[in-house]
């Protein structure tokens, strides 16, 4: 824990004949590291002096940095200024840092539960699981159809505005499907709910990602990735267990509530974190967004493909995007069966998946400083495409669960590297637009490979759906080993972040703080 504490005016000392001064300034902070304006034999520990060989009553400061290491700069009041401002910025940062945390987590929380509630609700209503699965399908519509404007929403906007009004009107959304559950509503009512929950999403995730490179250190940035996916998986291994509790003793409406309250006080904890700068107003953004959309998208597209691996990897996710989510959108029908009766065991599967993720997520940054980014991303790639085999040949609990829980590692093993890699590979000013195109087209294979996957499991059984996916996967494997993704830097470059890529910004874009 650094100390901003300064003791003023230890000692006036004056050079023994030779008629200079100075001022020892003994100072506990962190300041930036400057170079010795002289140099010292006997320093003191509580009174410091240095005599210095330069004319003129230099004034200095010395700064104390771990182990008795002194560091020394020409002027005391600046360095103190300067140590107060950057302890200051670092206590913000880090306050702002555990409030998103906290946020991410009870946000999460609601959201694991609900996503047991709304399959169940339209499982019971239907008995079909075609229907489930276009449930599950229809919350990533949005994202293809509205992403690439919310990205570019999400670097007009303010960030922290944004990220509020988006968890508020989440609430209110989810609290109505919570009402709908009261009245027995027809299954469009609630799948027009699901729809509209979806088209606030791509315009929360941009935001958060952007809000990371904003509030959290460079050299933070890659713990933090990691700590969201981990706090994720670990949230997926408790979350089905409370989800599947909730759902079977209280009902999907219970599970509702609770997500909206989750929503709500996620919103009340953004609320708190520090307004860096008065951002531009949301009517604003919106308006200017639609303005722009055309260029703005264009040049977030130009930027995916001037980066190389950028490119491969939204080639690559669309096309693992009709892999493993072809059976996690299948995965109630599966195990419920098309009666709807929930039993234990999707709660075992689904927190295997959590586990895995979560496990996953504290093991990426060590591997990051032993392997390459590409190494790594590729290797998850190809055990990802050994997991999806067993289920094929034993499609059982047991095999699910092996297989659910591989997945979640393999995911996180690759999501921490990407994910900073391409925080530090992309102008924060362009986050947003890029994070909105690499979700949009990737998430357009997604309400696809929902629907074929239900459509197999019924007509071809358990065994033809993960036979087709894991073959998909191997290919995934392929162009993740040997394309420039797979190529990506070395680890330690990886995790300090790339060079970054010029943006094609135009000259007359204004920031999201209002200046140019």
């Amino acid at each position: 824990m650094v100390k901003s504490l300064a003791l003023h005016m230890l000692k006036w000392s004056q050079m023994v004949g030779r008629g200079w001064r100075n001022l020892s300034f003994l100072c506990f902070s962190e300041p930036s590291r400057a170079r010795l304006q002289g140099t010292t034999d006997d320093p003191v520990s509580a009174s410091v002096s240095f005599p210095f060989a330069l004319r003129g009553g230099f004034v200095i400061a010395v700064h104390t940095h771990g182990r008795r290491r002194l560091h020394v700069t020409r002027s005391a009041r600046t360095a103190c200024a300067q140590c107060r401002q950057s302890a200051v910025k670092r206590d913000a940062q880090r306050r702002d840092e555990r409030l998103l945390r906290v946020a991410f987590i009870i946000s999460s929380s609601g959201d694991w539960i609900f996503r047991f509630a709304l399959p169940v609700l339209v499982l019971q209503i239907t008995g079909s699981a075609v229907s489930t699965a276009l449930t599950y399908a229809i919350e990533f519509v949005p994202f293809v159809v509205i992403g690439l404007f919310s990205g570019v929403v999400a670097d007009r906007a303010d960030r922290r505005q944004l990220m509020i009004a988006c968890d508020v009107v989440s609430a209110v959304i989810v609290a109505g499907i919570g009402v709908l559950c009261l009245i027995d509503p027809p299954v469009f009512l609630v799948m027009a709910a699901a729809f509209l929950l979806g088209c606030v999403r791509p315009f929360s995730f941009p935001a958060f990602q952007g809000f990371i490179t904003e509030r959290v250190a460079e050299e933070r940035r890659a713990s933090m990735n990691a700590w969201v996916q981990g706090a994720d998986g670990t949230l997926g291994m408790l979350g089905p267990v409370a989800g599947v509790a909730v759902v079977t003793l209280l009902g999907p409406t219970a599970a509702s509530f609770a997500n909206a309250a989750s929503f709500a006080v996620s919103a009340l904890l953004i609320a708190a974190t520090a307004a860096v700068a008065a951002g531009r107003r949301l009517r604003t953004s919106f308006a200017a967004a639609c303005r722009s959309l055309g260029p703005d998208s264009a040049a977030a597209l130009r930027m995916v493909v001037r980066e190389r691996a950028l490119l491969w990897a939204t080639f690559l996710l669309t096309l693992a995007n009709l892999t493993f989510p072809a059976a996690a959108a299948n995965l109630v029908y599966i195990v419920a069966g098309p009666d709807g009766d929930v039993p234990a065991s999707l709660a075992v599967v689904a927190a295997a998946q959590g586990l895995g993720v979560a496990l996953g997520a504290a093991a990426a940054p060590l591997l990051l400083r032993r392997f390459s980014a590409g190494t790594l991303m590729g290797s998850a790639m190809a055990v990802k495409a050994l997991a999806l085999t067993l289920p094929a040949f034993q499609p059982g609990i047991g095999a699910l669960t092996v297989c659910w829980f591989v997945v979640g590692t393999t995911t996180s093993t690759f999501i921490v590297p990407w994910r900073t890699y391409r925080q530090g590979a992309v102008d924060p000013q362009f986050l947003g637009r890029v994070v909105g195109l690499q979700r949009a087209i990737p998430f357009a294979a997604i309400p696809v490979s929902s629907l074929l996957g239900g459509w197999l499991v019924v007509e071809f059984g358990v065994t033809a759906l993960f036979t087709a996916i894991a073959v998909i996967q191997f290919f995934v494997w392929l162009g993740t080993r040997f394309s420039p993704l797979g190529r990506s830097g070395s680890s330690r470059v990886e995790v300090a972040g790339p060079q970054v890529i010029p943006s094609p910004q135009p000259t007359s874009l204004p920031s999201r703080t209002g200046r140019n």
